[in-house]
């Protein structure tokens, strides 16, 4: 392992053991994408108002959360044949989430050009509170939702 930076020597270590420099980009893998991605809100008003609004997303199905029956499930449209879903549990109180193992960092949206432009408009009129990492015409930006979950959107 490489002394002056151990964690470069893992990363170097992970690609060796698991890329494959020779294999097309093109090979088949063995999903299809993804069909919904879930987290929980202490309030799924203030959640549809957020991705709505200020992503500009579309809320396409309210249901019944079939493990809970106190708990209702929506999904967003985030684009791209991708849905965003929220749970809530309105009888296990509100207690946020300490990241760890096993917990979710952020999620990443990806925007074109004119979306991009777009969602930094409706930022600056809402008064939401972002950083960027790059410019308005490209990198990324982050904001929190109502939750205090991380979005990142980034248009390359």
């Amino acid at each position: 392992m490489d002394k002056a930076n151990p964690f470069e020597a893992k990363r170097r270590a992970l690609q060796d053991q698991f890329m494959d420099p020779h294999a097309p980009d093109d090979r088949p893998v063995g999903t299809d994408g993804v069909h919904h991605l879930v987290l929980i809100s202490s309030d799924l008003e203030a959640t549809v108002r957020f991705y709505t609004q200020v992503l500009n997303m579309r809320l396409v199905k309210v249901v019944e959360n079939r493990d809970d029956p106190t708990s209702t499930h929506i999904f967003l449209d985030m684009g791209g044949g991708n849905m965003l879903a929220f749970f809530d549990f309105p009888e296990h109180g509100n207690d946020p989430v300490v990241r760890g193992i096993g917990a979710m960092h952020h999620v990443a949206l990806k925007a074109s050009a004119s979306q991009y432009k777009a969602l930094f408009a409706r930022l600056k009129e809402q008064g939401i509170e972002y950083s960027i990492h790059g410019t308005e015409a490209a990198g990324s930006l982050y904001l929190r939702d109502p939750d205090n979950a991380l979005i990142e959107v980034t248009c390359r």
